[in-house]
């Protein structure tokens, strides 16, 4: 069949295509004709838009029809693209994640737990600063030049420190902790 592609703003083409045809591949056809990249088309049959993995034959598309084509802007593509959710590959963490938490708890409360440490996940990523990336980097790329831990964590402004009498430090080094516990000390 014959089909002509208006665009918008004036240039058009015919293409001899078959009914069996999917619109992804008439999009590539009018990308060689028209110059216009497919990812960046919509092709728009009677105010209904065409899905690239539906055929011409899933639309009411006869010969001598005619197809507009609208152009989105390269940003809204983008965009797009990056709304589009990514496929959860099988050896993901959070798809690994996903089948432990499904063997252990309901499907809605697994979901509700994962969707939980997803958010906790990208809080985090979030809360690195520009230092703790580069001190990660830093000890990834060179993990002999070990930094200094001191066991004691920064001041926290506002808040009052706990006061930690030496016989109690030295109990916690040299009693079990289940002794601790129990209260039972050397």
């Amino acid at each position: 069949m014959l089909l002509t592609v208006k665009r918008l703003l004036g240039q058009q083409c015919r293409l001899q295509v078959s009914g069996e045809e999917r619109i992804s591949l008439v999009k590539s056809l009018v990308s060689e004709e028209l110059k216009v990249p497919a990812n960046q088309q919509t092709l728009l049959f009677r105010g209904k838009v065409l899905e690239g993995e539906h055929r011409l034959s899933d639309y009411p598309i006869g010969p001598e029809s005619i197809l507009y084509l609208v152009i989105k802007k390269p940003e809204q593509v983008y965009l797009e693209e990056l709304s589009k959710p990514a496929p959860v590959q099988p050896h993901s963490v959070w798809y690994q994640l996903s089948q432990v938490l499904e063997k252990h708890f309901r499907t809605s409360d697994a979901v509700r737990v994962l969707e939980q440490v997803l958010n906790d996940y990208y809080r985090g990523l979030g809360l690195l600063s520009l230092e703790n990336i580069e001190d990660l980097a830093g000890y990834i790329l060179n993990p002999e030049e070990q930094p200094v831990i001191t066991g004691e964590l920064p001041d926290q402004k506002g808040q009052p420190k706990a006061p930690v009498s030496e016989t109690m430090k030295e109990q916690a080094t040299q009693t079990e902790p289940q002794e601790i516990l129990e209260g039972r000390s050397c």
